[in-house]
């Protein structure tokens, strides 16, 4: 399996089509869906008993129609406070002048500019029908599906707070799964007031 970071990496430049449908190749959808497969082993399609067609925002809505995905990933909706971590795959519901009917998806680069814009590696974006990274505003995105992450480290520090000046709470054993919610700079919360270094997941 490949990291994220180097997924991002190999398919920068990249036509992707995982269906071999003719006339609707290099769709946004197909990068991450090669995303889901080559990191995480999942192999699936968009479509699903509410989505026949397979629509890029049907994943947000229809999550819970996607039984491989259940925990292993969790949605975390778009707020005025809420920014994208690199790995993240991005929805976007129907908006006029920003995405078609379908919505749009892309695989968040964790590169971001407060909660102002972010930038995302894109397929079929802006007349583009490869993998390219774009620059975003927020207007029309729902927000992500976003994979539990395992702490790499022994022992990982749990703290009350978002920095080493906060008490130690409790500690992770390397290999646990964790659901960060939110961050703060570089540190990830995994709930309920207990905050872990991000730097130690991956």
């Amino acid at each position: 399996m490949l990291t994220k970071s180097e997924y991002l990496k190999w398919a920068d430049g990249r036509a992707i089509d995982t269906d071999g449908v003719p006339s609707q190749p290099y769709q946004c959808v197909d990068e991450v869906k090669d995303y889901l497969k080559k990191c995480y082993g999942i192999v699936m399609t968009f479509s699903s008993p509410s989505n026949p067609h397979g629509y890029a925002k049907g994943l947000w809505y229809y999550f819970n129609e996607h039984p491989e995905l259940k925990g292993k990933f969790i949605k975390i909706k778009n707020t005025p406070d809420f920014v994208p971590q690199k790995g993240d795959i991005v929805e976007w519901d129907t908006y006029a002048g920003i995405t078609g009917t379908a919505g749009h998806t892309a695989i968040a680069l964790g590169k971001n500019y407060g909660t102002t814009s972010f930038w995302s590696l894109d397929q079929n974006w802006g007349g583009k029908y490869y993998c390219t990274a774009v620059k975003h505003n927020y207007k029309g995105v729902l927000g992500v599906i976003r994979s539990l992450q395992k702490c790499t480290t022994t022992d990982l520090n749990v703290r009350s707070g978002a920095g080493t000046s906060f008490p130690v709470i409790d500690e992770l054993p390397k290999g646990t799964l964790v659901r960060p919610v939110k961050y703060s700079g570089s540190w990830a919360c995994i709930g309920d007031g207990r905050w872990v270094s991000a730097k130690y997941l991956d």
